[in-house]
């Protein structure tokens, strides 16, 4: 990788994690810079290795997996991440349309059922 590339890498890791530690700073609180900067390049690597390439649909799916339990990715409950992720039928715009419209749907049934 050419300097000015590893250049743009550090950067993309460096603003990822201000964004994370401002947008999720209760999550965030309890992390070092090393255990986040390690949690937000595999989120990285899961995006990019179901097809997102380019630096905003990798943070937009850094940005949905953070919203979810940190096992989600490996549990049952959230199956249908993966299977969404893995959907031949979806391009990449609506598989994170999918993502964001399935964790609504999940999230509002949560709060309706905590309201009983």
């Amino acid at each position: 990788m050419s300097t000015q590339k590893e250049l743009e890498a550090e950067r993309f890791v460096h603003r990822g994690m201000q964004y994370l530690r401002s947008t999720f700073a209760d999550q965030t609180a309890d992390m070092t810079d090393e255990v986040l900067k390690n949690r937000f390049i595999d989120l990285c690597q899961l995006a990019i290795s179901h097809g997102f390439e380019s630096e905003a649909d990798v943070m937009t799916i850094v940005d949905f997996l953070f919203r979810l339990p940190q096992d989600a990715p490996d549990s049952p409950d959230y199956e249908w991440v993966k299977d969404i992720l893995l959907s031949e039928d979806m391009d990449n715009a609506m598989k994170i349309d999918a993502l964001y419209n399935a964790f609504a749907l999940l999230t509002a049934q949560e709060t309706e059922e905590t309201d009983q």
